[in-house]
């Protein structure tokens, strides 16, 4: 079925009981009290196709809230929520189900989106302190936060004019959780040309992160001419997906990055996004890598500030072994608090780094219709650099902390490795010596960052 991306019954029966609410959940008081079983009216209500499997259907919101006043806020109190069983999902590797659910009943998943288009209508900031937050407890529900906030965003990346607003409403009446097929290293991952019209797509593709909890995700194929990119928005429902569940890493257990294959699936036109920057897509997207660099790093700096965290806790409940003679707790001994502040002022450091650049990041996306291709590079290096630092102050501090401990936090149920597991994986994606290299090459020579495109155009011969 290709009906996903209708909202117009929705909206009509939501509208009869709402009049003045609009296209988005503007729930009153009233009926947030009254706890709707939104699952229950999204399938009697609606023309959705039926979900994949139980594991979307259980992500569904099953009571809505108002978008908060307070994004930060919010999170903290989730936070909190999800701090709960956070250990032992992380050594069973499961999937945060519940947690997404309620991160969908929150409104946080459409924090980005305009309030004009029914989304919650916050900032950069607050989408990336929320991950932070997150990040402090539960490293996986995070990281898919942010994944789903970046790549929620790219049918307003391709194109700047509302071309693809009707998506974008689409997902935020419904508060989706985004995954993304999206990956740029796959070079065989060729669309065809449908008779009837749009594409078709068949081949395999790995790391597509959050994308078997989603309900809708990105996808970016080549185009059949082998000359540029196509970028579509599908349900995961849609026939032909087969998700292969093969994601096994040490850290970031819960993010379900797994392989998906496509036999055949079908991408309708109204499907693909509309493109408004050039002729056609032949490079990356405009601002995905630097979104996606602002959200690893709130992804680094929660961690680090949660092992930080979990650190102080033990340190006040105890004599580590070796501690300096005459104190009672380890947080008394000279040498551990010595310890402990290094640590503290780097990730401080990183925390200012961090808000810098988001504000930066920020006043450059409130006037995008007019930045330039050296715009784009030059927020590019922000970012990089930003995410460099950042994951290097993770990953020394994150397996040091053990340094303050002593051997029984070594202990598989205290699970004070899970900080070092998640950041060493979602570095891992974007080794430093390769972000080092680009930064070092253009601040050496001062020249501007121009992102080359990926298709050769040689026409010759």
């Amino acid at each position: 079925m290709r009906v996903w991306h209708r909202p117009f019954l929705l909206d009509r029966l939501f509208m009869q009981h709402h009049p003045s609410s609009g296209s988005g959940w503007q729930f009153t008081p009233k009926t947030t009290q009254r706890k709707i079983d939104l699952m229950t009216f999204i399938e009697k209500n609606t023309s959705f196709p039926a979900p994949r499997n139980d594991l979307v259907r259980a992500t569904r919101p099953q009571a809505v809230a108002p978008y908060p006043q307070d994004w930060v806020d919010a999170a903290q109190k989730l936070a909190h929520e999800f701090a709960e069983g956070a250990v032992q999902r992380d050594l069973d590797g499961a999937r945060p189900i519940e947690q997404i659910r309620r991160l969908r009943e929150s409104g946080l998943v459409s924090l980005l989106y305009p309030k004009s288009l029914g989304g919650g209508g916050g900032s950069l900031r607050d989408a990336a302190q929320s991950v932070l937050e997150i990040a402090k407890v539960d490293g996986s529900t995070a990281a898919l936060l942010g994944f789903n906030y970046y790549n929620s965003l790219v049918p307003l990346l391709t194109d700047y004019t509302g071309a693809n607003d009707d998506v974008v409403r689409h997902a935020a009446n419904n508060r989706f959780f985004w995954g993304n097929v999206t990956q740029y290293v796959n070079k065989e991952f060729v669309a065809e040309h449908h008779p009837d019209g749009g594409f078709t797509i068949t081949g395999t593709k790995k790391w597509n992160t959050g994308a078997p909890l989603a309900e809708i995700t990105t996808v970016l194929a080549i185009h059949p001419d082998r000359d540029h990119y196509i970028y579509a928005v599908i349900p995961t429902a849609r026939e032909g997906l087969e998700f292969h569940n093969d994601w096994d890493p040490i850290g970031l257990r819960g993010t379900d990055s797994g392989t998906i294959t496509f036999h055949n699936v079908r991408i309708f036109p109204e499907d693909v996004l509309h493109w408004g920057h050039s002729p056609a897509q032949t490079g990356p997207l405009p601002l995905w890598a630097s979104f996606g660099a602002i959200f690893y790093t709130a992804v680094f700096i929660g961690r680090t500030l949660g092992a930080l965290e979990h650190a102080r806790k033990w340190v006040l409940q105890g004599r580590r072994q070796g501690s300096f003679g005459g104190v009672s707790i380890s947080a008394d001994d000279p040498f551990i608090q010595a310890e402990f502040a290094e640590y503290w002022v780097q990730v401080q450091a990183a925390q200012a780094y961090f808000e810098r650049t988001i504000a930066s990041v920020q006043e450059q996306w409130d006037r995008r219709s007019s930045l330039t291709e050296e715009d784009y590079g030059a927020i590019a290096l922000e970012t990089l650099s930003l995410r460099t630092f950042a994951a290097r102050t993770a990953l020394h501090i994150t397996p040091r902390v053990f340094e303050l401990l002593g051997g029984r936090s070594t202990a598989r149920e205290a699970d004070f490795d899970q900080y070092w597991r998640d950041v060493r994986t979602l570095s891992s994606h974007d080794p430093e010596v390769l972000a080092r290299r680009v930064i070092g090459k253009h601040v050496l020579h001062q020249d501007p960052l121009v992102f080359p495109p990926h298709f050769k155009q040689d026409k010759a011969g």
